[in-house]
């Protein structure tokens, strides 16, 4: 059984560290002591090395099954679920906030009850993010003090729009935790995408720094600094010497910026690089802006035929866009326009 596994490795564990404490290396490889007139094994040293381990061993083991049996199991101290995967079931949420609401209407100012609420509604998802802003905000205001609201707030706020309030709960949160890379990329990028691009290359030097090596802030730091009137060069540069994912996204990047640069052909070639590249990266989630820019290059370059192949691919990552799809109907009908008089020929 799994339990009895665990206990032969914990027993494991306890009698390689006991040596340290009582004697040499060696006293668990020390020979059964002699019961003919020689020293009892139950007294002495002999007890300590033969039945030290099990008695530790018992103890602990009733300590942690007494301290797990009697946790607060709503939310635990340090339990930091951020992403769907780690979130409670959807039942499971409505009964806790059932009870947490009776809490609430019994005691308003239980400030503990206030934050498992919001902390709840935030897993429930976007139609609750109103709510659960509320819950935290009165829940820090009446002096309930953990990083976590921090974190939470600045998703909602961020979700509902509210970009400023966003950034004022990510900085209080890095405060804390400066070496958080997600929060430092939401950061980063919600300055970037509110076309702070001084601030936002400036976050992103700063990550820098502290993750030399990271592939997404560097790409991130290339486009900033451009956005910013500074030289991208070097960050691409460090991400050509990366490996092959990087030297995939700095040719996106490089074709960003060709792009934004009104150079649609080198654009178009670096981005078709880059989309002949994507089945090896499942994971990057920029394919509908390659496309769309691959799109457009092509239109802009007069070249139907890819752009309309560009458009399919884009409708393929994103079935719901209307404009690409207007496009390419629009382009689709030119062309077949362009082929009927060679038919009439014939």
């Amino acid at each position: 059984m799994r339990s009895e596994s665990y206990f032969k490795d914990f027993q494991t564990l306890v009698k390689k560290a006991l040596p340290r404490y009582f004697g040499s290396g060696a006293v668990f490889s020390h020979p059964a002591p002699k019961t003919d007139g020689g020293e009892n094994p139950f007294k002495g040293r002999y007890f300590l090395y033969y039945w030290g381990p099990a008695v530790i061993s018992a103890v602990l083991i009733v300590v942690t099954l007494y301290l797990v049996s009697n946790r607060d199991s709503s939310v635990p101290a340090g339990l930091f679920p951020r992403e769907k995967t780690e979130f409670l079931a959807a039942g499971l949420l409505d009964q806790k906030l059932a009870k947490l609401e009776e809490r609430i209407k019994t005691d308003p100012n239980d400030i503990q009850a206030l934050f498992e609420a919001g902390f709840f509604k935030y897993q429930k998802g976007p139609q609750n993010y109103i709510d659960a802003i509320s819950d935290l905000e009165t829940a820090r205001t009446r002096g309930f003090a953990d990083i976590r609201i921090f974190y939470y707030l600045g998703r909602m706020y961020q979700a509902v729009g509210l970009y400023d309030f966003a950034l004022e709960e990510y900085q209080r949160f890095l405060n804390n935790r400066p070496d958080d890379l997600e929060v430092g990329l939401l950061t980063a990028k919600l300055l970037f995408s509110s076309g702070k691009y001084q601030l936002a290359a400036k976050a992103y030097e700063e990550l820098g720094v502290r993750h030399p090596k990271n592939i997404s802030v560097l790409e991130n730091l290339a486009l900033s600094r451009w956005k910013n009137g500074q030289d991208p060069k070097p960050a691409l540069d460090i991400m050509s010497r990366l490996g092959a994912e990087a030297v995939f996204r700095a040719g996106y990047v490089s074709g960003r910026i060709d792009y934004d640069n009104k150079d649609y052909s080198a654009a178009a070639q670096k981005f078709e690089l880059a989309a002949a590249d994507l089945p090896k990266y499942p994971e990057f989630s920029d394919r509908a802006v390659l496309y769309q820019m691959l799109s457009d290059s092509y239109i802009k370059l007069k070249s139907d035929t890819q752009a309309i192949a560009a458009l399919n691919e884009l409708l393929k990552v994103s079935p719901a866009n209307a404009e690409a799809r207007s496009l390419l109907a629009r382009l689709t009908k030119a062309r077949n326009k362009t082929k009927s008089p060679a038919k009439n020929k014939k």
